[in-house]
């Protein structure tokens, strides 16, 4: 099951790891971006968790206002992307009754919806690489995924980022010389994902 508290526990857990690595985030962002996306997440998760729906008992509902703060609250293109991300994914969360398969289906349309938001495909050198791996595997496994599937997948994703020439944004602008670098919103992605597989972990179920 994933609950409205889980998803609650998701976005704090996710808010405490950028926050511990905003520097390296900046640093990132520094190389081939603008070098605020450190700051941007950390302030947008900041607000997401002081604006957390701590009445309802729907994950929907709950990611939902999380996809409403981090629209008005992160910078550049993180903000759109990441906000569509929640809030695409809050239409296919309904009721309370939310399973594991549930919950890879949702995020799924929220990829997707970040796809078509920032026109990106795989191997661009995004946070859609680091993504859509894990979701593929969370897909397959349904019910029967583990955190430890969910960490050693983002590990594997995000070192292939790395391979990848920029494609999108100004880490474009770098073309050949981007590879082997990596890209900063994939980096804040993994802490989304390792952040949820804590969650899933202290629930003891996936």
């Amino acid at each position: 099951m994933f609950t409205a508290e889980m998803a609650r526990q998701w976005i704090k857990e996710s808010a405490k790891k950028i926050e511990s690595n905003k520097e390296q985030l900046t640093d990132l962002d520094q190389v081939l971006g603008d070098g605020d996306h450190g700051l941007n997440m950390t302030r947008g998760f900041k607000a997401a968790v002081e604006q957390l729906n701590e009445e309802t008992d729907e994950p929907g509902k709950v990611l939902k206002a999380v996809g409403t703060s981090l629209l008005s609250k992160i910078g550049g293109a993180s903000g759109p992307l990441y906000g569509t991300l929640f809030m695409k994914a809050e239409n296919q969360l309904e009721g309370t009754e939310v399973q594991i398969s549930d919950l890879s289906s949702s995020l799924r349309v929220g990829v997707d919806g970040m796809k078509k938001r920032g026109k990106a495909e795989r191997e661009e050198k995004t946070m859609v690489d680091l993504l859509e791996p894990v979701i593929e595997l969370m897909e397959e496994k349904g019910n029967e995924l583990t955190p430890a599937h969910l960490i050693d997948k983002a590990k594997e994703a995000l070192e292939h980022v790395k391979e990848y020439e920029a494609k999108k944004g100004r880490a474009a602008y770098y073309k050949e010389k981007s590879k082997g670098k990596q890209d900063a919103g994939a980096q804040s992605s993994y802490y989304l994902i390792e952040s949820l597989a804590t969650v899933l972990d202290k629930d003891g179920e996936a």
